[in-house]
C-alpha cells in the first residue's frame, strides 16, 4: 500500500495509486460537466456519490481491497456494538423505558 491515497468519497478506504487516478480523473470530469452546464454548487459533482458507490463495488471483488473491507467492517462493528452500550448506560435509555410505559399504560387504557 505504497503512496495509497484516502478514496475521495469513501474516505475511510485507502486506495491504490493507479486506482486513486482514475477515481479522481472521473471526479474532475464530473465537475467539468456540471461547470458546462453551469452547475458550480460546491460538494461533489452531481452523479458523483453513485458513480463511486457502483465503483466501490467492482473494487470489492478485487483481492487487494477485501481485506481493507473487512478491516473497516469489522471496526465499524465493533463501533457499533461500543455505541449500543453507551446508549444503554444513558438516561436516553432510561427515558425511553419510560416512555414505552407510558405507552402501554395508555393502550390498556384505551383498549380497555
Amino acid at each position: 500500500m505504497r503512496f495509497a491515497r484516502q478514496h475521495p468519497y469513501y474516505g475511510w478506504l485507502f486506495l491504490e495509486p493507479a486506482d486513486y487516478r482514475r477515481i479522481y480523473n472521473k471526479l474532475i470530469q464530473m465537475r467539468d460537466a456540471d461547470l458546462k452546464k453551469g452547475d458550480n454548487s460546491s460538494g461533489f459533482p452531481s452523479g458523483f456519490p453513485e458513480w463511486c458507490e457502483d465503483d466501490l463495488t467492482e473494487l470489492a471483488k478485487e483481492q487487494k481491497y477485501k481485506k481493507r473491507f473487512q478491516d473497516h467492517l469489522d471496526q465499524l462493528k465493533i463501533s457499533i456494538e461500543n455505541r449500543k452500550r453507551e446508549i444503554a448506560n444513558t438516561y436516553l435509555h432510561e427515558e425511553l423505558k419510560k416512555m414505552e410505559n407510558k405507552a402501554e399504560f395508555i393502550e390498556s387504557l384505551v383498549g380497555a
